[in-house]
C-alpha cells in the first residue's frame, strides 16, 4: 500500500504542473564516479535539436594546454571540425555545440564529444595531460528545462585502474516510468557507444595510452541492441522485448509504442506505472542513459536524472562474481 501511495505522490504531483574491504582491487569495470577528477579522456553526449548544448571543461590540477575535442553524431560518425581547448592551472573554458551559436556541429545534431589532447603532430589523440572535470549543459528555449548531461570518464586520477574504467557505462539499467498519457511523459537519452569511438581503424581512443572497452564496442549501431523486462508496480513481469536498437545516440519517447513497447501507455495493464529492466543482448557492450519525466507544456515538474545501473547478471538475480569482468 505505501508503495502505490508513493507513485500517486509523484504522478499528482507531474499532473499539478499540467561492503567489506578487499585486499587487492578486482576488475569491476565502470564503477567509477563520473563527477570524480577524469584522467585520460572523457566522453560526453551533447543534444541539439530543439536545444542548445554547452560544454564545460575544467583543469583544476595543472595545465592542458594539448586539450582537443571532436563531435560525433547519433550514429558516431565525425561530424565537424575538432576543437582545440587548451587551459591553464584552476581554467576553466566553454564550448557551444550547434552551429547558429557559434560552433562547430549543425544544428539539430544530437551524439558525442569526446575530449582528450592532441600530439605534437597536431593529429593524434592521447591521454589528457592532467584531470580535468566536465559537463554538458543542455537548454530547451521551447519549454525552459534546463538539464546536465554528465561525462563518461575513461579513468579516475586518483585511483586509476581497470575497476574505474569508462565509467558510467554498464551492460544494464533500471528505470520507472509512471504511466505515459497526455499530460506526464517520459523520455529516455541512450548512450550506446560504437568502434569509431574506440575499436575501428581510426577510432578516437586508439592510443596504447587510453584504457580499453571490454567487452569492446560493436562496429555499426545496427549491432548495439538492448532488450527490457517490463514490469508494472506490483512486480508483475508484463512484457519482455528485444532487440531494441540503440545508436552512438538514441532518444526514446515512451508515450510511442514503436519506441520500447505501448505497455507504457496501457491504462489497464499499468495503472501506476511501469519498472523495466533495460540490458545489453548478450554479449553485448555497455551503456548508459538518462531519464526525463515532465509535464507537457510546463516549465515545472521536469525530473532529469542518469539511469540506476548495473551488471546484467547481477540484475537479472545473480551478483557478478568480483573476480570476473562485471561490467
Amino acid at each position: 500500500m505505501r508503495k502505490l501511495i508513493a507513485v500517486g505522490v509523484l504522478v499528482g504531483g507531474l499532473l499539478a504542473g499540467a561492503g567489506s574491504a578487499m585486499a587487492q582491487p578486482v576488475p569491476q569495470f565502470g564503477i567509477g564516479d563520473p563527477l570524480t577528477l577524469a584522467a585520460s579522456g572523457v566522453l560526453i553526449p551533447y543534444v541539439t535539436a530543439g536545444s542548445v548544448s554547452l560544454v564545460e571543461i575544467a583543469s583544476p590540477v595543472s595545465d592542458n594546454p594539448n586539450l582537443h575535442m571532436q563531435f560525433f553524431n547519433e550514429s558516431c560518425n565525425k561530424v565537424g571540425p575538432s576543437v582545440g581547448m587548451p587551459l591553464t592551472t584552476n581554467d576553466i573554458a566553454f564550448q557551444v555545440v550547434g552551429v547558429s551559436q557559434g560552433g562547430v556541429v549543425p544544428d539539430g545534431t544530437n551524439g558525442l564529444v569526446a575530449v582528450s589532447a592532441v600530439g605534437l603532430d597536431g593529429f593524434t589523440n592521447i591521454p589528457l595531460e592532467n584531470p580535468i572535470h566536465s559537463r554538458v549543459y543542455v537548454f530547451s528555449p521551447s519549454n525552459g528545462s534546463s538539464r546536465v548531461l554528465e561525462p563518461i570518464i575513461l579513468d579516475t586520477a586518483e585511483l586509476p585502474g581497470l575497476f574505474n574504467t569508462w565509467s558510467p557505462l554498464r551492460s544494464a539499467a533500471t528505470f520507472f516510468s509512471p504511466l505515459v498519457t497526455a499530460t506526464v511523459r517520459t523520455h529516455l537519452i541512450l548512450v550506446c557507444p560504437t568502434s569509431t569511438i574506440q575499436g575501428a581503424a581510426g577510432g578516437y581512443f586508439t592510443d596504447p595510452g587510453f584504457p580499453v572497452i571490454d567487452p569492446p564496442f560493436p562496429s555499426t549501431s545496427s549491432q548495439h541492441a538492448l532488450r527490457a523486462r517490463i514490469y508494472d508496480t506490483n512486480e508483475n513481469f508484463k512484457r519482455n522485448v528485444t532487440p531494441i536498437l540503440c545508436s552512438c545516440l538514441t532518444t526514446k519517447d515512451l508515450g510511442d509504442p514503436a519506441a520500447i513497447d505501448g505497455i507504457y501507455t496501457n491504462l489497464a495493464e499499468v495503472p501506476f506505472g511501469t519498472y523495466t529492466e533495460l540490458e545489453e543482448v548478450p554479449p553485448g557492450s555497455s551503456f548508459t542513459g538518462y531519464k526525463e519525466i515532465f509535464t507537457v507544456n510546463s516549465p515545472n515538474n521536469h525530473f532529469f536524472g542518469r539511469l540506476s545501473n548495473g551488471n546484467r547478471g547481477s540484475i537479472q538475480g545473480l551478483l557478478c562474481d568480483p573476480a570476473a569482468n562485471c561490467r
